[in-house]
């Protein structure tokens, strides 16, 4: 008789282990909460594209003389050689362009390289005259405004900004620092480096 009450002793408490495991199951699934976080991107169509437009005729002052007018390079990305003759001091070169960003990238001018005009003389006196030459020359690049470029000004996307390129030959030269032969003057080639901001 004590076997059949352990036995139903032993029965009763698996019943109550089932029934406790059963409700804790459903009391932990009626405080339990799913969570989702739903949705989609798209990686739009981008472009990087910065170049040169809109080259103005020369704008010459004095005597000067414009041999070979520059033109944009197909790609946009170079002004090709110009060439123009001084004869008289005062005489001056000038051009307008635009730099433009039609990309989707706001963009800042990492580096400039304005170079100094190098003057190679001719004859007797070359050294002479191309030291008396490039001793009264200015080389510039501004803003159309006369603001001047610095590194990392910034070229926002889908805009432009309108450049003067301006040789000058200054007219505050002696009558004995004229040259008496041609002066090449060469090493006038800028360089603009832009990169993303």
């Amino acid at each position: 008789m004590q076997r059949g009450k352990n036995k139903d002793w032993k029965l009763a408490m698996i019943a109550l282990l089932i029934v406790s495991s059963v409700a804790i199951t459903i009391g932990y699934a009626s405080f339990s909460q799913i969570l989702t976080i739903n949705g989609e991107a798209t990686v739009e169509k981008s472009t990087w594209k910065i170049g040169f437009e809109n080259l103005s005729s020369a704008i010459l002052v004095g005597t000067a003389e414009e041999v070979t007018h520059p033109s944009i390079s197909s790609g946009g990305t170079d002004i090709g050689s110009y060439n123009v003759n001084f004869t008289t001091p005062g005489d001056s070169v000038s051009y307008t362009f635009d730099v433009v960003n039609s990309g989707t990238f706001d963009a800042k001018l990492s580096s400039i390289t304005i170079p100094v005009p190098v003057c190679t003389g001719s004859g007797d006196n070359a050294a002479a005259d191309a030291a008396n030459v490039c001793n009264h020359l200015v080389y510039t690049l501004a803003y159309s405004d006369g603001t001047v470029i610095n590194e990392n000004d910034t070229l926002n996307k889908q805009t432009s900004r309108s450049l003067k390129l301006t040789l000058i030959y200054k007219d505050d030269i002696t009558a004995s620092e004229l040259p008496n032969n041609d002066v090449s003057i060469s090493n006038l080639s800028i360089s603009m480096y832009y990169s993303q901001s």
